[in-house]
């Protein structure tokens, strides 16, 4: 295979894996590509706040020579390409969330100064024994608790398709850094959409697992809203990764036994969906759609019908009112708390945005103790639950709102919303953690329908029943072969 060097930045996963096997391309000459693009491109867009280049040129050596030796051992030494771990070589982008043993582990605040990781995070270590290479770290808010990604530590992340935009958060800078080409590969999180918004907001597919699907660190491991996932270019990619970061792990007691039938059963990816019946919900029943997103949905529609599916109008009768009600107390009784003690109580060190994130969610929960949360939340997730007995997958926007401006902290609310979560409706897939959830690009905001939007792209949520994985692989597989993903304009140069 003929490999063009000015365009390694566009290869998939799936494809450098490939030439990795075959010699076409080594693990060392990758890496060095990566990182140069970064130099070269992160000045701009803000994506990563370290690069660990050392230790990283010396694994992707390692790499190279167990590739070298693998395709040199004899057939009778019982040594192949299989023999290697699926992710030899692989440069990983992790979010600073994600500890990387050795390196600061600020969360991008203050009064986190000086802090510095002891261990891997077990999802760190997972894709690190798969043979991934964590080289660099990209941005967050800090602890991870907004919608875009700015901190007086790292400065502001721009959207690599608009940079007056931000690419999301709380994972925004693996968002832009994946859809900007700086690898293949990066980690991200989810309690809120915090993967799914800069999936939506970077033109990328961004799929959130059921709980206990991946590992993480107590005590939030056991927060029931919680996932940690992957972040890739294409839906194989992102199913490739996302098997091997599943399943039990010995230190993390919230972690269930995860089958992966979609890694191995090639109708996943036919792109044909006869008998699959996908269920429309433009508002979820309460969210003010901005017209950009209601025209994505649309086109997303009509992609899937012609792919064969049997596509419906679902009445799913969400109150926006009890969805608020539920995540805020629940935020104010669980991660108010854990970032007040990350932060050992020096509240006047955080971000305006975090302040103003403790003050709403902790007056949520004085007003709505933990017992009355639960009782919200079922009605949410039996709600859902009924919508879903009718269809195969839900097909919903990911964000009501197109996008959101970089350089703003956006504490007056959001369109008449007192807080912005409230203008992405990812949240009751947070509250029904249980349901597997794609999002997937459905194009971009062209202007046509006003806004400032211009240029970013629009997406979509797949939504399946509870641990159905393969189905929503299935319906975001079919999506992408018919509707593929924009394009930043950073990866045609």
């Amino acid at each position: 295979m003929t490999i063009d060097a000015a365009r390694l930045h566009t290869l998939t996963l799936t494809e450098v894996l490939a030439v990795f096997r075959t010699g076409d391309l080594t693990p060392t000459t990758y890496m060095e590509a990566c990182i140069a693009r970064i130099h070269a491109l992160d000045p701009t867009y803000n994506a990563v706040m370290d690069i660990m280049e050392e230790p990283a040129r010396q694994a992707a050596a390692a790499a190279t020579e167990a590739y070298r030796r693998s395709s040199t051992s004899a057939p009778s030494a019982g040594a192949s390409a299989g023999d290697l771990p699926p992710l030899l070589g692989i440069p990983l982008l992790v979010k600073e969330q994600h500890d990387v043993a050795g390196c600061s582990a600020t969360r991008g605040s203050r009064a986190r100064a000086g802090q510095v990781a002891a261990a891997d995070h077990p999802f760190v270590a997972r894709l690190r024994a798969a043979g991934a290479i964590p080289f660099a770290r990209t941005t967050t808010p800090e602890s991870s608790c907004a919608t875009f990604t700015q901190t007086e530590e790292w400065g502001t992340s721009r959207n690599p398709f608009n940079l007056k935009r931000t690419p999301g958060g709380s994972s925004g800078g693996s968002g832009a850094a994946v859809a900007l080409g700086y690898a293949p590969l990066a980690t991200a999180s989810d309690i809120a959409g915090s993967t799914r918004i800069p999936a939506a907001f970077c033109g990328l597919p961004g799929f959130k697992t059921p709980f206990g699907r991946t590992p993480a660190v107590p005590p939030l491991n056991q927060d029931w809203y919680r996932g940690d996932h992957i972040l890739a270019r294409t839906v194989a990619d992102t199913a490739f990764a996302t098997g091997i970061s599943c399943g039990i792990h010995p230190a993390d007691h919230a972690t269930t036994p995860t089958p992966q039938p979609y890694l191995a059963d090639p109708e996943v990816f036919s792109g044909d969906l006869t008998g699959l019946r996908v269920g429309v919900s433009p508002d979820l029943g309460c969210y003010a759609v901005d017209p950009e997103v209601a025209a994505g949905l649309q086109r997303a529609a009509e992609a899937l019908a012609a792919a064969g599916a049997e596509v419906v109008e679902a009445d799913v009768a969400l109150s926006l009112e009890e969805i608020t009600a539920a995540s805020m107390s629940h935020y104010g009784h669980f991660i108010a708390g854990n970032i007040r003690r990350m932060c050992d109580g020096r509240i006047d060190l955080l971000e305006p945005y975090t302040q103003l994130f403790l003050q709403l969610t902790e007056q949520w929960a004085q007003r709505i103790p933990v017992i009355e949360s639960l009782v919200l939340e079922n009605r949410i997730q039996t709600t859902l639950a009924t919508a879903l007995d009718a269809v195969d997958v839900l097909l919903t926007p990911t964000s009501a709102v197109a996008s959101l401006a970089a350089d703003d902290h956006h504490l007056d609310g959001l369109d008449g919303c007192e807080f912005y979560w409230q203008r992405h409706m990812t949240v009751p897939f947070n509250i029904a953690n249980r349901l597997p959830v794609m999002a997937m690009p459905t194009g971009v905001a062209d202007g046509s329908h006003g806004g400032s939007a211009h240029g970013v792209p629009t997406s979509v949520q797949i939504v399946g029943r509870a641990y159905d994985d393969e189905t929503v692989f299935r319906v975001a597989a079919a999506l992408e072969s018919r509707l593929p993903a924009p394009v930043a304009p950073a990866m045609q140069d």
